[in-house]
């Protein structure tokens, strides 16, 4: 049984950045969605969290890899749920810490 999601059922994120004002507006003025990254929304636009919800085809671990290596001074929390699997990411300069449960319908 195959419990990531496949090419037509999605992966609904939310993707949650906490940190210093002036670090979080350099990434919002420099960092670009991935093309692969759907109905981007954004939930929460404060001076020190930022929130969006998107759509992706697979869970977005690479990205939140990337995102976090290149702003080390912002923490990354990751909320996914592909319909069968719900997962949590944390992601701290360098650590990663993930979180997925299971679920069968």
């Amino acid at each position: 049984m195959n419990a990531e999601p496949g090419p037509d059922s999605g992966c609904q994120c939310r993707l949650l950045v906490i940190g210093p004002s002036k670090t979080l507006q350099s990434f919002d003025r420099r960092e670009v969605w991935p093309t692969e990254f759907t109905e981007v929304e954004p939930l929460e636009l404060a001076p020190t969290r930022r929130s969006w919800q998107f759509t992706t085809t697979t869970p977005p671990l690479p990205y939140l890899r990337t995102l976090a290596t290149r702003w080390p001074l912002l923490t990354f929390l990751l909320d996914y749920d592909t319909g069968r699997v719900k997962g949590l990411a944390s992601r701290q300069a360098g650590k990663l810490e993930h979180f997925r449960i299971v679920y069968l319908s």
